[in-house]
């Protein structure tokens, strides 16, 4: 049986699982919603959006997975691998480099302080109105984040049952809206778990399967060596390759260092949990969890080109393809291979993951709105019934601008490209500027805003440069074809003509975030040591990565802990903060209470 990429259709079998599973999914969300609904909740902001800061480890850990393995991940990720090899690949390396850095440098700094927010240690590091301009850029990035994350499981909805994409995404946002509005974070964690699970099942039951399909493992693997998919010898230094070696993984860890240390949507659920013991162990499941996600696209992908090898190399399927590519996999190996309800599986996966993620953003915007904007830059405190129910109504509002949003992409299709270069502005920038508080005492808000701005306009320029040029019909090619499919396939690769493009804008998409950061870093770090005052209340050691202790102005060690008593103090019925989570430098300044032991 020939695989043209046009396979489509769900049976009887698909339509049941996909609703069992979508039901078990949702299950969770909606108890959480009937409890979270109640007058005492709705009330108790804190509950809502933190958890109680008491969070079990296990189902953090796959809230966390599913925060950045959606539904462009699962769909994206075997197309890649399709067209240009497993070098992709090397990004696990990365990922793994990338939850080591985050552990030892950054979750120190957020588990000692215990804040409501990522962006309120920037308050406590420089002013608020550098909190407020990365509360703003992480908004602004999540609005243009939320409708691609709707719109690909969306898409593979309508391409293997025809129904309408803006329908689907319409139910999916509903009901996604619904449980995050009502349950809060508890429902979102709870929700994800089962979720995250589900995904994994679909994506197993498609790589096994597909696997099958064309012979076995070595059927797979022989095929992929033929065609060059399976080369990781490609370790060349140059940023304008698609793929490399280095750019999967320099390119891939300082990428995902930037979206896992600060985004809100990750440090939510550090700081959920009770202790920087747990939150290192949910940082460990989700790095294990992110990897195996990973491998088992990649490997999709490479059973999907054997399939397509071994069924004659039908012109539909010449490289480049386009995320259409596992949706039609799916459906092909489940009709060779006689398994009704497989479709079924994997798109209730992939609308998991969609709507994990979905959630996750909803719930952490939500947060960045009441705690960054309300609290920290309007200085504004209101009733904490009134302020339930604001979070509720961004959320809620979230929801809403997501569905608009899908029409926006539909009629322009360069939205996709804009949200890819914000993220990579608001990523870079926002995590420069972190890096800078914590690693750099001289820096002050000067230096802390020149930087962001600076990361920003390089990074802004890079990937829209870049986007554009794609839609001008510049391309990377793909990997050869093997013998027998260049005889068979009428193979025709048009690009424009890389040098009548400004190199900037030839660069690969690894590179984007780390020219972002590189820039915030450099020029935040001159300005701050040229033009910045130095501010006596900002040297405490605990607003520093103990990686830098060593160095840090005696100052800072003297003044440990004055940041903490200086919130305790302002906020007169909350318990005290509990003992400093870096135990062995600051014992003799701080006892259990937070009062000073000198």
């Amino acid at each position: 049986m020939t695989f043209t990429l046009e396979e489509g259709g769900f049976g009887v079998g698909d339509y049941a699982a996909f609703g069992v599973l979508c039901a078990a999914s949702c299950a969770g969300g909606m108890w959480y919603s009937a409890v979270g609904s109640r007058a005492k909740a709705v009330v108790d902001i804190k509950d809502y959006l933190l958890g109680g800061r008491a969070m079990s480890t296990f189902p953090v850990a796959m809230s966390l997975i599913a925060s950045y393995v959606s539904g462009v991940t699962i769909l994206g990720t075997p197309a890649e691998i399709y067209n240009y090899g497993t070098q992709y690949w090397l990004v696990v390396v990365g990922v793994t480099l990338s939850c080591v850095v985050v552990a030892t440098v950054y979750l120190p700094v957020f588990c000692t302080l215990r804040l409501s927010s990522s962006y309120e240690y920037l308050e406590l590091r420089f002013n608020r109105h550098v909190r407020a301009v990365a509360s703003v850029l992480f908004l602004l990035d999540e609005v243009l984040f939320l409708p691609m994350v709707v719109y690909v499981p969306a898409l593979a909805f309508n391409q293997l049952t025809g129904m309408n994409v803006f329908a689907v995404g319409g139910v999916m946002v509903l009901i996604c809206g619904v449980y995050t509005v009502l349950g809060g974070l508890r429902a979102v964690v709870w929700t994800d778990s089962v979720q995250t699970g589900i995904m994994f099942i679909g994506v197993v039951l498609v790589a096994s399967a597909g696997t099958l399909a064309v012979g076995g493992v070595k059927s797979v693997i022989s095929i992929a060596t033929e065609s060059g998919r399976l080369d990781l010898s490609n370790w060349s230094f140059s940023p304008y390759e698609r793929q490399t070696g280095w750019g999967a993984l320099v390119g891939g860890f300082l990428y995902w260092t930037c979206f896992n240390s600060v985004n809100q949507t990750m440090v939510q659920r550090y700081i959920a949990l009770p202790s920087k013991r747990q939150a290192i162990i949910a940082l460990g499941i989700f790095c294990v969890g992110a990897i195996l996600a990973i491998s088992l696209c990649v490997w999709c992908g490479l059973a999907a080109w054997a399939t397509w090898v071994l069924g004659g190399c039908h012109p539909g399927g010449v490289p480049l393809v386009n995320d259409r590519l596992l949706p039609a996999f799916v459906t092909y190996v489940s009709k060779t291979q006689h398994l009704p309800g497989l479709a079924g599986v994997f798109l209730a996966g992939v609308f998991g993951a969609g709507l994990s993620s979905l959630s996750a953003v909803l719930n952490a915007c939500a947060l960045v709105a009441v705690e960054d904007i309300l609290h920290g830059w309007l200085r504004l405190r209101l009733k904490p019934l009134t302020e339930g129910l604001l979070a509720r109504s961004v959320t809620a509002l979230l929801a809403i601008i997501s569905i608009v949003m899908l029409v926006v992409i539909a009629k322009l299709g360069g939205v996709l490209g804009v949200a890819t270069a914000l993220s990579a502005i608001a990523a870079s920038a926002t995590c420069g500027v972190f890096t800078l508080g914590m690693a750099c005492w001289w820096v002050g808000p000067k230096g802390a805003i020149a930087g962001a701005i600076a990361g920003a306009l390089v990074a802004g320029t890079t990937s829209l440069g870049t986007q554009a040029a794609a839609a001008s019909g510049l391309r990377a090619p793909p990997l050869n074809l093997t013998a027998e499919c260049a005889a068979n396939s009428t193979f025709i690769f048009e690009s424009l003509d890389p040098e009548t493009v400004f190199p900037l804008f030839r660069v690969s998409y690894h590179w984007i975030a780390p020219l972002g950061l590189f820039s915030t870093l450099l020029v935040g770090a001159i300005v701050g040591y040229f033009f910045d005052k130095h501010d006596p209340t900002k040297m405490d050691a605990e607003l520093f990565t103990p990686v830098m202790w060593r160095w840090l102005p005696n100052e800072a060690h003297e003044n440990i802990g004055e940041v903490r008593r200086v919130m305790a103090a302002k906020v007169v019925d909350s318990p005290a903060p509990s003992a400093p989570l870096i135990l062995n430098r600051i014992n003799n300044k701080i006892d259990v209470s937070g009062e000073s032991s000198k």
